[in-house]
């Protein structure tokens, strides 16, 4: 007996009806799986935005992402300096950490000193394969790949007494450590053979970190001195007596050296001889050292806010003023793009500005952030909840 036709016409059918249920089921399913994924993924982002120093959100915002994060004891860390690619975290004990710059890896853990000594400073000189760390009264020599101490073949002693007491941070020119001596000094340390080679007094305690453009050393004193000297010789080139104590570190280019000073001026200087070039003076005195960036200089100025003027205007001693960001409290610490970066230790606010108009961009308050560092447009911030975070301008800024 011959099959039914309709019956070979029903089954497939069925099957086709079975496997379409199937195939919307599976649709669904799917649907769900990516709804409970983006789910997930937005509170992890969140979790994130309100753990670390800065979040993913936080840092496009600002034109920037988050290179490496590394977790630490924050607690405990005292300190936080770059020097030549490197990072070095150290605690209350004097105990330093030598993290990579670019990847975050840790090199390795070693102690600078006892927890009586003062570290003022800490250089890494990739060429020798060193680390100076510069105490108050002496310089530790450690090795850059295991943090031991390693021994000066001069001294024979992993240790070199300094002459002239540390108050600032210095700056390594040729084999010379140059910084500025607790009583008014400004010193060349000769830190591969151990001693100091030559110093000059400038006048009381020395308040700003020497910095070298050319062959040209400039640096103040609390007394209101702005000295030059040149880095080879030591010999004085210039010196120029302020009315007040220097703020911050100069601002100094081949051509022109950009002081601001408690009294109230912010003054531009010919670096060759000491000319004066500009100076402008405001109501209040100036608190922070200006910022050069080719032929704009940036100056934060209490009660009136960021400042932008030309480095070099033509025929005008009292500057030419570009624009003023009344809404800006922070002094710029980096370029993004046409951007400035800038930062407000008080209230550790993180804006972006716009370079030609002063208009701010975006605003990104940072109340975890205990510790921040900068370097080349590299922004490091330690955060309370034990989090280091690298932060560098996004991809094409």
């Amino acid at each position: 007996m011959m099959p039914c036709p309709c019956s070979r016409t029903r089954r497939p059918l069925r099957h086709c009806g079975v496997l379409a249920m199937v195939a919307i089921a599976t649709g669904t399913l799917s649907g769900m799986v990516d709804e409970d994924a983006v789910t997930r993924n937005v509170a992890r982002v969140e979790a994130l935005e309100q753990t670390m120093p800065v979040g993913p959100r936080s840092a496009e915002k600002l034109g920037l992402r988050i290179a490496w994060r590394q977790p630490v004891d924050a607690n405990a860390i005292t300190d936080m300096l770059i020097s030549n690619g490197a990072v070095f975290l150290i605690d209350s004990d004097n105990e330093i950490t030598m993290l990579d710059l670019e990847s975050g890896q840790q090199r390795w853990v070693g102690f600078g000193g006892s927890g009586n000594d003062i570290i003022v400073d800490i250089q890494h000189i990739p060429a020798d394969q060193k680390v100076l760390v510069i105490r108050a009264s002496s310089i530790l020599s450690l090795s850059a790949n295991t943090g031991i101490p390693i021994v000066h073949g001069a001294t024979q002693s992993s240790m070199q007494p300094l002459e002239w007491l540390a108050a600032t941070p210095g700056v390594v020119y040729n084999g010379s450590y140059i910084y500025g001596g607790l009583a008014g000094e400004v010193v060349w340390q000769g830190w591969k053979m151990g001693f100091s080679l030559r110093a000059h007094r400038i006048g009381r305690r020395v308040a700003s970190q020497p910095v070298v453009t050319g062959q040209v050393v400039l640096v103040s004193s609390q007394s209101g001195e702005l000295v030059a000297l040149d880095a080879e010789t030591g010999a004085l080139l210039w010196q120029r007596r302020l009315l007040d104590t220097i703020s911050g570190v100069p601002a100094t280019s081949s051509t022109t050296t950009l002081v601001a000073s408690r009294d109230q001026h912010l003054r531009a200087f010919d670096t060759a001889n000491g000319k004066l070039k500009w100076g402008r003076l405001f109501d209040r005195p100036l608190l922070s050292g200006p910022v050069l960036d080719g032929s704009a200089v940036y100056q934060q100025v209490p009660g009136t806010g960021l400042v932008r003027f030309e480095t070099a205007p033509r025929n005008a001693p009292s500057g030419i003023e570009v624009w003023t960001a009344a809404d800006v409290q922070g002094d710029v610490i980096a370029t993004i793009g046409d951007l400035l970066l800038t930062w407000t230790p008080g209230t550790k606010r993180l804006q972006t500005v716009s370079s030609s108009t002063g208009s701010v961009d975006a605003t990104v308050d940072t109340n975890r952030v205990s510790l921040m560092e900068t370097r080349n447009n590299t922004l490091l911030l330690l955060g309370g909840e034990g989090e280091l975070e690298c932060l560098q301008p996004s991809l094409g800024k």
